[in-house]
């Protein structure tokens, strides 16, 4: 498969390489962030379950997540850089206000999550440099760091929400370690639930629903998955049958997606796959098996799959059908979309009009 491997980062050059493909896989940044637009292309905000459609002066809108009432969203307003500030908008009265400013002179904010109670978000520079996550109760819109600010020789990777917790891998570049880290939001209780055997782009990332994180590794020349229960503080070791496994997925606290690498040092043979597997049943499932490159795989909350590869233009979509995963017609969206909350957000970018960012509780046909 056609990415460039990252194991432990260590050294400044490699922790912007390390940031920019992270930022990508999360869907936080693009190629037009390089490049100004006109005021003429700000974007428009395009809301179908209410119909309305409102001109907002952000040149850039990197990274978004939504409920029924409210988006929020980094966003670039008049930055020098990249996003420059956390905005959250009412979808009943189409205002929008700046909860976060960031801290650097040329920032990149990015990485915004959301559930019923929390938000978070990271705020870094445009090199990479530090990687400062921040959470806020909605209710009291009080805002706190996730962890220490700053700090040296320390990643604290893109985190993720889960209830009143948040949960993150945090990798010391000192000593080449890296651990699943979570933390109550509540209490500020931090613990450690598991130390990693290996940290490369194939597994940095989290996944989390129903009370569970999932997470993979690398061991004795095998693939591991991993499912830690948050309330009873328990973890399930699955074993796969290959090596070089990551960007796991999960559906509910039975059934996950996962996509298998080539050999890091060998050259791409195009036969990477997507592969599903139902603890309930003990069965692995190869749904594709002719990956050349991959540039996102995500999940909704009805259960359903969406990969875009190949740089085929568009997503493949796939459904559960009697313990298996489906093929379920094509989704021709830009390959950055988020699907969290009952909402369904992403962005278009028409020749010669203003960038258009969509929400709907339903995807188009």
């Amino acid at each position: 498969m056609k990415i460039i491997e990252r194991t432990i980062i260590l050294s400044c050059a490699a922790i912007f390489l390390f940031i920019v493909f992270k930022a990508v896989y999360n869907g936080v940044q693009s190629n037009r962030a390089l490049i100004k637009p006109q005021s003429s292309n700000y974007y428009q905000i395009i809301d179908k379950d209410f119909n309305k459609t409102v001109d907002v002066p952000f040149t850039n809108i990197n990274s978004y997540r939504g409920n029924a009432d409210y988006i929020y969203m980094s966003v670039d307003q008049k930055s020098p850089s990249h996003d420059n500030k956390i905005v959250e908008y009412n979808r009943k009265t189409q205002k929008y206000k700046t909860i976060f400013n960031s801290k650097f002179k040329l920032p990149s904010v990015q990485g915004v999550e959301l559930n019923d109670t929390w938000l978070l978000w990271i705020d870094t520079d445009e090199h990479g440099g530090y990687l400062n996550p921040y959470f806020m109760n909605l209710k009291t819109q009080e805002i706190q760091p996730l962890t220490k600010e700053n700090e040296e020789n320390v990643t604290n990777d893109f985190p993720i929400l889960i209830g009143d917790y948040a949960a993150w891998i945090k990798m010391n570049r000192k000593d080449e370690k890296a651990e699943v880290m979570l933390k109550n939001l509540k209490t500020d209780e931090t613990i450690s639930i598991f130390n990693l055997n290996s940290f490369t782009f194939r597994n940095m990332s989290l996944s989390a629903t129903d009370g569970k994180i999932l997470f993979t590794d690398e061991k004795n020349h095998f693939g591991y998955i991993y499912l830690y229960d948050v309330k009873s503080k328990e973890i399930k070791e699955f074993k796969s049958s290959y090596e070089f496994i990551g960007w796991a997925r999960l559906l509910n606290d039975q059934q996950w997606v996962y996509l298998t690498f080539d050999e890091p040092s060998e050259p791409s043979t195009g036969d990477g796959k997507l592969i599903f597997y139902d603890a309930s049943t003990n069965h692995t499932q190869e749904v594709v098996s002719d990956i050349d490159s991959v540039s996102e795989l995500n999940t909704d909350f009805n259960n359903q799959v969406f990969l875009y590869f190949n740089d085929n233009g568009y997503y493949k979509k796939f459904k559960i059908k009697d313990h298996l995963l489906v093929e379920d017609g094509l989704l021709e969206l830009h390959y950055r979309f988020s699907a969290e909350n009952g909402v369904y957000i992403y962005d278009q970018e028409p020749p010669n009009e203003k960038y258009k960012l969509i929400i709907q509780s339903e995807l188009p046909n």
